[in-house]
Parts: C-alpha cells; structure tokens; sequence
C-alpha cells in the first residue's frame, strides 16, 4: 500500500522550499552495500591485507552486530592505510550500477536541494541523465560556495559526509564524524541555516544508520524551538519511537510496512508524490487531458559539422540521454519542450492526473524512442571545409603557475610519459623591478596601444624561468596539444596568455583556456545545452563611433532560425526589466544558452556594472543573482576589463592614462589586479566565460566577435572557436593587439550545438 503524501509536503515542494535527505538505503536499491555490508567487507579486506587481520575478525564482526559501525570503521582504517580509500571507491563509488527508478523521480521533484551522506556518484548520474549538464556537487570542504548558493537560491548537490572522489572530504570514522561537528564551525553555520530555511524529507535511512544519528544530533543541537517541518519516509518504526522523533526532533514519520522486503513502497511513494506535485491537467466534462505536450514537426536531418577536441573537462553539449525523453515531456514547464513525443498513456488509477507514472517510468528505462521529435535539429550554418577540421583531440598540456617568495614559479606538465619541466625566475619581481621595466617599454614604444604588450614580452624574457618557457615553445606531435593555465589566485589577474611560444604570443598558437581558480570542478557543476540553443545579445552604452550596433548584427545573421532562438536587445528594448526578465525566465525552456554584452563597463565604490542604454545598470549583484541558478552555458563579454584589470588598471581611466603601466605599490600587489566578472561567472558555474583584460578596439573587437561567433555557429569548441577570432581579428588588423587582450575560462570544449561530424578513420 503506498503511503499518504502529506499535503504539506506537496505544497513546500511545489513552492521549491523543500530538501530532500537521500541515505544509503537508496544507493543499496543499485547494488551498493548498506552500511553493515561495507563494514563487513571492510572486515574481510582486513583480513586478506594483514597477516594479523584474523585475529580481529571474530570480534569485528561482533561489534557490526551491536552497531558499533563507526568503531569498526575507524578500526579498519587505521590498518589498511592508504588501501582503505581504493576499497571505498571499488564498493561505493557506483560507475557500473544500474540508476533505480528513484534516483530518477527525485531528480524530476522540484527539491531546492539534494542532500546526502552516501559517497556515490548515483545522484551526479541521474541528475545528469534527466537535467543535463553536471549539477553542482559540493561538500563539508566547500564552505564558501555554498554560502553563496543558499544566499542565491541556485539548486546544488550537497554531500554532507564527502564524495569518493575528494578523499579529504570523506566522513567515515568516528574522528571524522568529531570534527566535522567540531573543527568546522563554518559548515555547521551554513547547514544550520539550510535545516531553519527549508522542510526536509529523509528517504532511504533508518534510526539506527550512523548517518541519520548524527544529523539528529545536529538537530537537537541547533533546534530548541521552532523548526520548519520534518518528513521521514521509513519502515520498521513503532509508535514509540515515532512520538521520540516527533518529541525531540519535530520529525513526522511517514511509514511503510516493506510487505514484499524490497522497499517498492519507496517508489510508488515518489511516484505518487511526482503525480501531486505536477501541475494538474486541463480537463473538460468526462475528459481528461494529457499533459505531454503535442510533438513538434520532424525536423530535416542533421548538417555536417565538425567533431568535438577534448581541452580539460567533459564536452556537456549534447541533450540529455534519450531513454529519459517519455519522462522529461512530463516535466515540460520545467525544463522546455524539446523532449521526444510520447503517446498518451492511459489514467492512472486513483489519481486525477491523466498519466500512468509507471508506464512513463517503465518507457523512460526501455531506451530512446524512434518517433520524430527525437531528432536532430538541422541548421543552415555550413559546414567547414575538411581542411577546417578541428585538430584530432590531444591530452592537454597543463601550465601551473605560481607565485613563490617574490618569484614566479612555473611548472610544464605534457603527459604522455614526458617529464615535467619547472623552474623558478632567476630573480625576485618587485616594484622596483617593475617600475624599472615600466619606463624602459614607454621610452621606446610610441603607441599606447602596445605597451602592455611590449612590457609582458620584457617581463617574460627577463624575470621567468626560460627553460620552462623554452619546453612550452619545443616543435614536436603534440605542440598543438592544448594548453591549460592553472593559475594561483595570487597571479590570476594577469595576461599569462602573452606567454611567447614559437617566437609569437601562445594565445595565437594554440588552444588555451584558464582553469577556475578557487572553486573545484564538483562545486561549480557544468550546465547542459538545448539541441535549438537560445542566444541573448545586448547592446549596452557604447561610445560615439563604436562598431557595436553592426556587430550585433552581424553575429545575429550567423545563428538561423531554423536552428537557433536569438533574441537581440538594443537602444529602448535594452532596459535593466526586459534584461532580467529574459535572464530569469521562470519556463527552463526560455533562458538563454549564450549571453553576448557587447557596450561599456562602470565601477561604483567596489562593484563592477554593466551599462545598459538611458543611464541604467546591470550590477554585478543582479548578475550573481541570475548566474547562481548554475544555467548558463556561455557568457561573452565585449567590454574594456572585462574579464578582470592588471594592477593599476581603473575601469573608467581618462583616455590618455588608460595604458598607463601600473607601479605596484607593495611586492605582494606586483601581479595583483582588479576583479572583472570571470570570476564572478566561473564561481557561479558558467560553462565558458571570455572577456578582455585591457580596452580593445572597436573595429578589431568586432572583427573578433563576429569570428568567434561564426565558429561557434558552425560547432566548433569554444577554445577553437576562439583561437579561431584571435588569428582572424589578428590577421586583419596587425597594427592592433585587440586580438591578444581577450581570455577564456572554463571549459574549453563546450560547444553550442552538438556536433554529429566524425573525421574518419586515417
């Protein structure tokens, strides 16, 4: 019998204001091991490793049948050392398991949160599944990004108790347990806040999981009076310890007898729960209406175009797998339209929905559909030529940069078997250094344009280590391979893109890409991508003479309609209402994959703005506001500092200053800058961020633009895309360096539509 959903739990999950606790109860419907079994197994590693091991096994044993878990936990190990974590990861970690229909209904309730203390990758899996993209997935480690997520409202994967991926971040013993409570007072604010702000439903524990005892514990700790409502779906709880919990804990069990001993009843109860939390049908006298929407036109096939190359991180472009195309129709108002058609399936019995859950589950698990809808869009950009073809992937070469002592540190690590090459600069880079360099390059350079330029090459020349720099530039297969700068925060504000190779900037030669400073790849997530992709461009203030409204134009006739959605906002349309309504769309469907600000940037005391038509600002504050929902694939900014200003560099200089060569006022601030909204937009998990570092021009800019956009159109990845626009803008116009002053972060193999082109074998 499926047990009654409390009509208070459908409400807050309708209005996003609820969480949901995921136990290790759930995992083990995938074939994970419960606790008692991983304990067990933990035992019998033990007892294979150590010549000792059995003489501890009897009485390991005992104390997993007393609930000892975390004794035996820590007890093993101790002992295993360094082998414990690899046997974790073979027994949790999940790669090969089959996803239980759970995991996926939950990913399809509108849960502001997805908690859990399992370590498993289940719930990366399905999210990614049925949402697309990657979620963002952070820990007891990631304070500070998930503060910024709750003050946001953005949704997140929190792994309380760590992810089998992060070994630093794994709870398991009983010391483990003692200071995250304990020695990590920032986490336990910030969970402490989630637990007063939202109702919580805990599916999948037991009262006598370790896990579920401590988040009680959490409770009785932080909570003495009111508390938002608690829900716990569980079996096997007599009346006594459901008055204890409602008692101390203000937790409502909702119980289920397990009748077949497999749980089943958990997922009729999502099921059920999924079928009230839905918009209800439109429904006329002795009919029922479906909610499925109606299947779009097939569409012609797919055009060529060129594959994938690999920069650092997985290409996320393509739509969600197939087999969950029945399902997400269900789920239009939240995600969009594009989903497969699906024949309506018959009323189910007892509920008012129109729809049979079961039947759409069981579709969802038979494979993708072979109907219309489930089609490639095509588009009307051409496909490049062969001898246009992207490069074949090559493992990226990885460039670490560090500041040491006063003294940059690099480090060139190419894989493949070949050593690392690292080194530190010969001398130490301080401000007088740096004033002393400063002057040299404004003697001999005449145009302001190029002294930043000039000043890096000397700088590089003198003050790095050349035999890094002399391996970077080495002819050899893998000197296309592409390049990722994984930059300190100390010298993140920096253009390490003019680094020279081959007698030229790298930037020119080769794919490059910044990896995210101060943020893990888990906490930022990756955003999925439609098959018809929705571009934004805005014009904001420009000044006189500026190529901005031709470049919009321009990029606008790249993207047809029979592919793309572009919305182009300029002059009175380009208001801060009509900007934030299309970048907070409520529809899924209706936000934007590409954003393109192309206009002015301003500063006001410490905050950065974008400056939109009739003196009006589009504040870094309302950005972080829309980028924190983590949905946004692409964001291109055409603005002077943009992306971030090299020490000295103020946003609105006079004209004639503007190039003026900082001087450092302490050896600490010698590759210090102002921040730009990179890290505004890499913190908040957009896909690929590209900026300018310095002013560039007009003409230039918009050449740069429009090559970078014409990549992206024909589905090339964006570090091609912009290697493309650098040589492109570069080439026309040489007397400017427009084209070296623009940077990208991220991922560098994103691209904008999916790309079906295969290069043949040879």
């Amino acid at each position: 019998m499926t047990p009654k959903r409390p009509g208070l739990l459908v409400r807050y999950i309708q209005q996003k204001r609820c969480v949901v606790f995921v136990g290790a109860g759930l995992s083990a419907g995938a074939g994970l091991p419960t606790w008692n079994k991983l304990l067990l197994k933990g035992i019998q590693e033990l007892v294979g490793a150590l010549p000792e091991g059995e003489l501890h096994q009897e009485e390991l044993a005992r104390l997993v049948e007393k609930g000892k878990l975390l004794e035996v936990a820590d007890f093993c190990k101790e002992k295993l050392g360094g082998a414990y974590h690899q046997f974790l990861t073979d027994q949790v970690r999940g790669d090969l398991a089959q996803l239980p229909r759970t995991h996926h209904v939950l990913m399809h309730l509108p849960f502001s949160a997805w908690v859990t203390t399992n370590y498993d990758k289940l719930l990366e899996r399905a999210y990614s599944e049925v949402k697309g993209g990657f979620p963002k997935t952070l820990t007891h480690k990631d304070t500070e990004a998930l503060g910024r997520l709750l003050f946001d409202g953005g949704q997140f994967i929190l792994k309380a108790h760590g992810d089998i991926d992060r070994p630093e971040t794994v709870v398991l013993t009983s010391r483990d347990y003692s200071e995250i409570i304990h020695a990590n007072p920032s986490f336990n604010e910030i969970f402490s806040g989630l637990l007063l702000t939202k109702a919580v439903l805990f599916v999948g524990y037991s009262l006598s999981d370790p896990d579920f005892r401590l988040l009680m514990d959490r409770q009785l700790t932080h909570f003495k009076g009111f508390i938002p409502e608690r829900f716990a779906l569980m079996t096997g709880v007599g009346p006594v310890e459901r008055d204890v919990l409602w008692r101390t804990a203000r937790i409502q069990v909702i119980s289920y007898e397990n009748a077949k001993g497999d749980h089943s009843e958990v997922l009729q109860f999502l099921e059920a729960l999924l079928a009230e939390v839905l918009p209800k049908p439109v429904s006329g006298p002795g009919a029922v209406r479906s909610i499925v929407p109606a299947p779009a036109a097939a569409p012609p096939p797919v055009a060529a175009a060129p594959q994938a190359t690999q920069v650092f991180s997985h290409n996320l472009s393509g739509p969600p797998s197939a087999r969950h195309s029945v399902l997400e129709s269900l789920m239009a108002q939240e995600r969009g339209p594009n989903a497969g058609p699906a024949s309506t399936p018959p009323a189910s019995e007892g509920e008012d929905l129109g729809l049979d859950l079961a039947q759409v589950m069981d579709a969802e698990e038979k494979g993708p559909s072979s109907s219309a809808g489930s089609q490639p869009l095509s588009f009307d950009s051409p496909s490049p030529p062969a001898s246009e073809a992207p490069r074949r992937s090559t493992a990226p070469h990885q460039l670490f940069i560090e500041w040491v002592g006063g003294r940059v540190q690099l480090r060139l690590s190419r894989g493949d078997g070949v050593p690392e090459v690292q080194g530190a600069a010969p001398t130490s880079l301080n401000e007088d250094v740096w004033l002393s360099l400063k002057r040299a390059v404004e003697r001999g350079e005449k145009s302001n344009a190029w002294l930043y330029p000039h000043f890096t090459e000397r700088l590089f020349k003198e003050h790095l280590p050349q035999e890094v720099l002399e391996a970077l530039g080495e002819q050899g297969p893998s000197a296309q391979a592409p390049l990722v700068l994984r930059l300190a925060p100390e010298v993140a504000r920096f253009p390490w893109e003019l680094l020279p190779f081959q007698g030229e900037p790298v930037c020119l030669k080769r794919r490059l890409v910044r990896a995210p400073v101060g943020i893990s790849s888990q906490a930022r997530g990756a955003p999925r991508l439609r098959a018809r992709p929705r571009l934004l461009l805005i014009e904001g203030e420009r000044k006189a003479g500026s190529a901005g409204s031709r470049e919009l134009e321009d990029i606008a006739k790249l993207y047809p309609a029979s592919g793309f959605v572009c919305t182009v906002l300029r002059g009175q349309e380009a208001t801060f209402g009509r900007v934030m309504a299309e970048l907070m769309a409520e529809k899924d469907d209706e936000l934007p994959d590409l954003v393109h600000y192309t206009g002015e940037v301003g500063q006001i005391g410490a905050e950065l703005y974008l400056k939109l038509p009739g003196d009006m600002e589009l504040s870094a504050g309302a950005l972080r506001s829309v980028l924190s929902r983590g949905r946004l694939p692409f964001l291109v900014m055409n603005a002077p500092s943009s992306a971030f200003a090299p020490y000295g560099f103020g946003v609105y200089p006079a004209e004639e200053d503007y190039h003026r060569l900082p001087v450092p006022s302490s050896r600490a601030a010698v590759f210090e800058g102002r921040e730009g909204f990179m890290d505004l937009a890499i913190r908040q998990g957009v896909g690929a961020f590209v900026g300018a570092f310095d002013k560039p021009g007009a003409s230039a800019s918009a050449e740069f633009m429009v090559a970078l956009h014409r990549a992206l159109a024909t589905g090339f990845p964006m570090a091609e895309a912009v290697l493309r626009a650098r040589q492109a803008a570069y080439q026309r116009f040489r007397d400017d360096p427009t084209a070296l002053q623009y940077v990208l972060s991220g991922d560098g193999d994103l691209q904008l539509w999916n790309s079906l082109r295969s290069e043949g074998p040879g």
